[in-house]
């Protein structure tokens, strides 16, 4: 390369990180033109297209750097760039991926590689490791810990979120985005969930519904078992269990049924009737005959079904 070539690419370089991609751009255009098949000058005019926005000028040179003799990996990821950019994120994973086969060695094509993932749908544990792979490839980097961070952020993996930002913070202490995204990912970290609240239109219609099934199924249960019960009786009974047990998921949550005193004391005594019904249909099942526990079981329901009218019966 000539001395005049390498000041200009050096400018162009110089140009395109301090803000003025334009400027860049002026001074490339002249270059390629009498140097066609120059790689590193069309990956520079790719670099300062991609800083303008100019996405699709940004892929033109980009693909005119790929057939050149040049650096393996990094026309890749400008086109995988200028690919994202233009929203064709399927296309931007494929030229980020091709850049990691290329030269595995290289952090900034891991980090290329998670930014692209990050639109791509279903993305996000790939983005994640390839940023993750970046950070340890360039401990010292802070662009390779700003994109872990971002990764983890979308993960809500707070805690490696946090690190990352920290450690881009120390390493780069005037990076401002990195510094907004920790306090966002702090935020979010300290929220609290908000309190579940209990839906008492629905426990009171579900405690209505098993006191029918206690009362109901225990009448039903006490003329079928007279004079004398049967272990047969016991699948039935045990029909009326696993229904009230059907029922009662919708009283979740569970925790909450006993922040009322009326509503605490009606659970109690389905939970009572439902429990003693449960114990003799197995008793029933081994040859008990005894007609007690079910009288206690049908009583305790319709003490229940009586608060249940009264608490949330008459309630529409």
């Amino acid at each position: 390369m000539s001395e005049p070539m390498t000041a200009v690419l050096l400018r162009a370089a110089e140009l395109t990180a301090s803000g003025k991609p334009r400027q860049a751009i002026d001074l490339l255009r002249p270059l390629v033109a009498a140097n066609p098949r120059h790689a590193e000058a069309w990956c520079r005019l790719a670099a300062a297209h991609l800083d303008l926005g100019e996405a699709d000028q940004a892929l033109d040179s980009a693909k005119r750097a790929m057939v050149l003799d040049g650096e393996p990996a990094w026309p890749q990821r400008l086109a995988a760039l200028a690919l994202s950019d233009l929203g064709r994120h399927q296309e931007a994973a494929v030229a980020a991926r091709e850049s990691v086969r290329r030269k595995p060695g290289d952090w900034r094509c891991y980090v290329v590689l998670a930014e692209v993932l990050a639109d791509v749908p279903d993305g996000a544990v790939e983005a994640f490791d390839s940023a993750l792979h970046a950070s340890q490839l360039a401990s010292t980097e802070p662009r390779a810990f700003q994109v872990l961070g971002d990764a983890a952020l979308r993960m809500r993996d707070w805690g490696t979120a946090e690190h990352a930002y920290r450690t881009a913070i120390k390493l780069d202490p005037s990076d401002a985005d990195s510094k907004a995204n920790l306090a966002t990912v702090q935020r979010r970290r300290g929220a609290r969930p908000a309190p579940v609240r209990l839906n008492k239109l629905q426990v009171w219609r579900a405690l209505r519904t098993l006191s029918l099934l206690l009362i109901g199924g225990g009448v039903l249960a006490l003329i079928a078992g007279m004079p004398r019960p049967t272990p047969y009786l016991g699948f039935f009974t045990g029909a009326i269990v696993l229904c009230c047990l059907v029922v009662a998921l919708r009283l979740r949550p569970f925790s909450l049924l006993f922040s009322l005193r009326k509503l605490a004391v009606t659970v109690s005594l389905l939970g009572v009737s439902a429990l003693v019904l449960t114990a003799w249909t197995v008793a029933l099942l081994f040859g008990a005959t005894t007609m007690q526990p079910l009288v206690l079981s049908w009583s305790c329901a319709v003490v229940a079904g009586a608060l249940v009218y009264v608490g949330g019966g008459r309630k529409r």
